[in-house]
């Protein structure tokens, strides 16, 4: 993936904001800032086993200078057809998590990281992302809440996103995260 920035105002500082792939060397970094951003290791255990799994079908890191400061990835999510239901051929991600450390929180770093992953699946041809977040958070992307069932029984908090137009309108559904999230407990 290219670097894709954005410079913005902090108090005072400009500050200018890279995304790219992430390092090797940046692992622990990734660590830090998704324990810190959700101020727990689950989250952050998480993106660790789906990245050991193999299970990361995108991942982005947002830099200032040489600080990583934000992350996202997406896995594969699994369509399972209601009993007697017949599903076509989708292709779709889950996206959990996304993180900004705390301090930087608002800034417009979680948008930018979106918006790169949004454009991604587009271009790998994906045809609906899913996530469970903030449902006043997420709508400002293109979600909305999802008509497709979850195994968490979540409602409003469960979104998703058309990348191919209504294909998953009528889809009588259940999606289902890899095994990674039940793992760790989130």
């Amino acid at each position: 993936m290219a670097g894709f920035g954005r410079a913005f105002a902090t108090g005072r500082r400009l500050m200018q904001t890279v995304l790219r792939a992430p390092a090797d060397s940046q692992l622990g970094d990734i660590h830090e800032v998704v324990r810190r951003a959700f101020g727990s290791e689950t989250e952050a255990d998480l993106v660790d086993l789906l990245r050991q799994r193999g299970n990361s079908r995108f991942e982005a890191v947002a830099m200032v200078g040489e600080r990583v400061v934000g992350h996202i990835v997406a896995s594969p999510i699994e369509l399972v057809p209601a009993p007697g239901a017949v599903l076509p051929d989708l292709a779709a991600l889950g996206i959990a998590p996304l993180s900004v450390v705390p301090e930087l929180q608002g800034q417009g770093i979680g948008g930018l990281l979106m918006h790169r992953l949004i454009d991604a699946a587009r271009h790998a041809r994906f045809d609906a992302l899913f996530l469970l977040g903030h449902p006043g958070y997420y709508p400002r992307f293109g979600f909305a809440r999802s008509q497709v069932g979850n195994e968490y029984g979540a409602t409003d908090a469960f979104m998703s996103l058309e990348l191919t137009e209504k294909c998953l309108a009528g889809l009588q559904a259940t999606a289902r995260y890899v095994s990674a999230f039940g793992e760790v407990g989130a």
